[in-house]
């Protein structure tokens, strides 16, 4: 298999190093980590957002710290690709 170097990726990932990419069958989804903080118990989580899934996702995930689950609200700015995270309590 043949590496790409930097300077065939497009500008924006060139110079991104915490992206990582997942490269199932049929697609090539962007990942990336942000934290959260735990709706629960306050305690700071990490977790990889998908940048590939749109600039509005939500999700539930489990806390690392108290296990309770948490509904993800990710918000990600198409220009600065920057990624906001609000959680909530999953009733």
């Amino acid at each position: 298999m043949k590496s790409q170097s930097n300077t065939e990726l497009p500008f924006f990932l060139a110079f991104s190093v915490s992206w990582r990419f997942v490269k199932t069958k049929k697609y090539i989804h962007m990942q990336t980590t942000a934290e959260y903080y735990c709706a629960y118990c306050g305690e700071p989580n990490l977790t990889f957002v998908d940048i590939s899934a749109g600039g509005h996702q939500s999700y539930v995930e489990d806390c690392q710290v108290c296990c309770r689950p948490n509904i993800l609200y990710v918000r990600i700015d198409e220009d600065t690709l920057d990624i906001e995270i609000d959680s909530e309590y999953e009733e």
